[in-house]
């Protein structure tokens, strides 16, 4: 499948994602964050589950970041590998798993714990999230950030107050 200008530029705004996560949540007193390298398409059957393993005492967190347009975060954008790699990470106890998804076009990124994701898929039999229903957001950790032309500037202080040990 060729790529498109669009794609690639996607993909870049989506490394540059990571990066902004990751100085943020360095910035965080007494936080490890490794990276797990992306392996090349799952090239000779590698993949991983997620882009970050996070540690703050007492809890470890498992973090795949994605950047949408639209309204619709799809279940397609996450692999097979991922979903269920972090739901079987969420069943560990002291693990909370999730996608943290930037919607470009509303300023807005959420945590959303796998297990939602789960629900909504099984009981729901949702093909994707809309970030427009209101309703559904009780259970999605907002992010805060500043703003900075085209990236955030996020703060992750208070995440792990609000995602620590998260149980659905």
């Amino acid at each position: 499948m060729k790529m498109t200008w669009k794609d690639i530029q996607m993909q870049n705004r989506g490394k540059q994602f990571e990066q902004k996560v990751k100085q943020a949540f360095l910035k965080v007193p007494e936080v490890s964050i490794d990276r797990l390298h992306d392996q090349t398409n799952g090239y000779l059957g590698g993949s991983n589950i997620c882009d970050f393993i996070v540690y703050k005492k007492p809890y470890e967190y498992y973090i795949e970041c994605k950047s949408v347009h639209g309204n619709t975060l799809p279940f397609s954008n996450i692999t097979d590998t991922q979903w269920n790699g972090l739901l079987e990470k969420s069943a560990l106890e002291g693990v909370t798993a999730g996608i943290l998804c930037w919607w470009i076009d509303h300023d807005v990124t959420y945590f959303i714990p796998i297990e939602i994701l789960q629900d909504a898929k099984t009981v729901c039999n949702a093909k994707s999230l809309n970030v427009l229903h209101p309703h559904i957001h009780s259970e999605w950790i907002y992010i805060s950030g500043k703003k900075k032309r085209v990236f955030f500037d996020y703060d992750f202080s208070d995440f792990f107050d609000r995602a620590g040990g998260y149980k659905f």
